[in-house]
């Protein structure tokens, strides 16, 4: 896991961080060096489950808690990235703005 050991506000109120990371995580980026999202798994405070249907539980949901999503459908394009890590997993999904 990585972390931000400098920080600098700069005067267009931009901040120029630092960040120290293990190679296996800079590799899992493939080169995509702009448009990076930087978060923190100490953020994820909102409990939820995983359920399961199907024969066996072969198929597992997602829940999402009841005070976070909303009453409206979403139409865009939803897309998803999982990160393995020593001690936890992590599941992005991105669910994309008309």
């Amino acid at each position: 896991m990585g972390e931000i050991i400098t920080s600098k506000v700069m005067p267009d109120r931009k901040v120029v961080c630092k960040i120290i990371l293990d190679k296996k995580e800079l590799l899992g980026l493939k080169g995509h060096l702009k448009n990076i999202q930087i978060f923190s798994s100490e953020m994820c405070t909102n409990e939820s489950c995983v359920n399961q249907r199907g024969n066996n539980g072969v198929t597992k949901y997602f829940r999402i808690p009841l005070s976070i999503r909303s009453r409206k459908k979403h139409s865009g394009q939803l897309l998803y990235q999982k990160l393995d890590l020593d001690s936890k997993t992590f599941y992005l999904y991105v669910l994309k703005k008309n």
